[in-house]
């Protein structure tokens, strides 16, 4: 396998264990998996911390049934990676069934030996 594929493999896997953690509201994978300095343009344009995020993940009213990815494209430039893709999400609303695709662009620095998610950005599609 080439360091490509491998750096590539590595990837969609931090994108795939996110999108489980956010279904199952697990906080430790969600933590482990971003950066401490995290920062995340949901699809409002509120600027959101690590924290932040995290917080709003376990105590607000949104809930995951589930979150897919679809034409993802990731780009390596050393140790950082950018990764766009669309984002199918389904689940609660404060109590209100929802089905939204998404495009998304999430950044990624390689920091000892695991790829840590450190930017989002979020856009809703129609």
């Amino acid at each position: 396998m080439s360091d490509q594929m491998s750096v590539e493999a590595a990837l969609r896997e931090a994108i795939t264990r996110r999108a489980e953690a956010l279904r199952t509201r697990d906080i430790a994978t969600l933590t482990e998996l971003f950066a401490d300095d995290f920062t995340y343009v949901n699809s409002q344009g509120a600027l959101l911390t690590k924290q932040a995020y995290l917080d709003f993940i376990e105590h607000g009213p949104l809930r995951f049934d589930q979150q897919t990815t679809d034409e993802l494209a990731i780009r390596v430039h050393g140790n950082t990676a950018v990764v766009t893709c669309l984002v199918h999400d389904t689940g609660t609303w404060q109590g209100e069934p929802f089905d939204a695709v998404f495009r998304s662009t999430q950044t990624y620095v390689l920091r000892e030996d695991a790829w840590l998610y450190v930017a989002g950005q979020t856009t809703a599609l129609e």
